[in-house]
């Protein structure tokens, strides 16, 4: 699984690892609700936070303002 850790990840996790099946799983995760309220609202304990594989390319976070000083050519 690639997500944040929180309370619906978790349990997806758990329901998984139990068998349960993908109907039961999608219900779970309540359809793009899940989604929408993990990754637009930022609640990862009643929503979920999917990631991909680039996610392993982070090395640091940076603020707004940083990212936006260093691509400013003077």
């Amino acid at each position: 699984y690639r997500s944040l850790p929180g309370r619906l990840a978790e349990k997806l996790v758990a329901m998984d690892k139990a068998g349960a099946s993908n109907e039961a799983l999608g219900e779970a995760m309540g359809g793009l609700r899940g989604l929408r309220v993990g990754m637009l609202e930022g609640n990862a304990d009643e929503g979920y936070i999917a990631l991909g594989t680039g996610i392993g390319s982070i090395r640091s976070v940076k603020s707004v303002a940083e990212v936006v000083d260093a691509l400013t050519v003077s």
